[in-house]
């Protein structure tokens, strides 16, 4: 989806000086923004910003360090901010010269990835449970809809964007296979599933199916239609509340258990004695990555089996 202008910004495109400016605007959409390394939801936001503060006028500094501290937020947020502006500038300023990239000094912080929170057995058990308290809203699917949902994120390491996209093709109890659709830099793939996960996919698909047969999403909010992202985060900020989170972030986030599916893994594995390389190699195209790197960040060192695996991890990174 292209990127939306402002009335005047529009108005302003008809004038030569400024097609150049417009017509970089117009060619950021999502897929180029993936290409230059930026987020396509903060392009989506930023761009509309700087058209409303300078309309026709190219990306400058002063832009983007208005667009990252519009409003108050820690040292490394912004500085994350101005690390996601920093591609798509890159990009309008092969269009307009007079485009100015931010410089990475603009911040004493530097954006790193946070700490994710990883799931005891004991929790997840925890919040399985309180999904049956879950009130029913329209339909009593909702209980068994989100004990599902995180069921399957549990289990596989799914992103909770791509459990969200399944549609009932996806699910192929005959093979015991589950289709990914593909997301953000990730490629289409199928994984396996284990049989009980098989007969707990199957069991919500024809309940659901009963109860909204004209829909060919798999997971459902209370009117038939696909599971919401907002839904989803507030039902799962009641299900966590009250459990402690052990990584940077103030509460577990559904995404959480991604990381926890692969700090497992990989705890696992470090303590057999066969080489780690090649089971991290399997890990990285079954998590969808596209680059072997990003799986590093799912290694945690806050647990003793996972150091050797860390040191190893590392040696078998730097080779690649």
């Amino acid at each position: 989806m292209a990127i939306l202008h402002t009335a005047e910004t529009m108005k302003k495109a008809d004038n030569p000086n400024n097609q150049l400016k417009v017509h970089a605007r117009e060619q950021a959409d999502v897929p180029v923004s993936r290409a230059v390394g930026t987020r396509p939801i903060t392009v989506e936001i930023a761009t509309p910003l700087a058209d409303r503060a300078a309309p026709g006028e190219p990306l400058t500094i002063g832009l983007a360090t208005q667009w990252a501290m519009r409003r108050p937020a820690l040292p490394v947020t912004v500085a994350s901010r101005l690390g996601a502006i920093r591609g798509f500038a890159r990009y309008c300023a092969s269009l307009d010269p007079r485009t100015q990239i931010p410089p990475t000094h603009l911040t004493r912080a530097v954006a790193r990835r946070r700490v994710a929170h990883i799931f005891t057995q004991a929790q997840v058990r925890l919040i399985l449970r309180r999904t049956q308290g879950l009130e029913a809203w329209r339909t009593n699917l909702r209980p068994q809809t989100y004990r599902t949902f995180i069921s399957l994120l549990e289990c596989t390491g799914l992103r909770p964007c791509e459990a969200r996209r399944l549609r009932d093709e996806d699910f192929d109890p005959a093979t015991q296979t589950l289709r990914i659709r593909g997301v953000k830099c990730s490629p289409p793939r199928t994984i396996p599933l284990h049989p009980s996960t098989v007969r707990a996919l199957k069991s919500y698909q024809q309940t659901r199916q009963a109860r909204f047969p004209f829909t060919q999403q798999f997971f459902v909010g209370p009117f038939g239609r696909p599971l919401q992202s907002c839904a989803a985060a507030w039902t799962f900020r009641r299900l966590v509340r009250g459990i402690p989170s052990n990584g940077a972030r103030p509460r577990p986030r559904l995404y959480d258990f991604r990381h926890t599916f692969a700090t497992r893994q990989i705890a696992r594995w470090a303590r057999q004695p066969v080489p780690l390389a090649h089971h991290l190699t399997l890990l990285s195209r079954y998590l969808g990555h596209k680059y072997f790197r990003h799986t590093y960040w799912y290694v945690q060192q806050e647990r003793f089996a996972l150091r050797a695996a860390s040191d190893r991890f590392q040696r078998y990174r730097d080779l690649v």
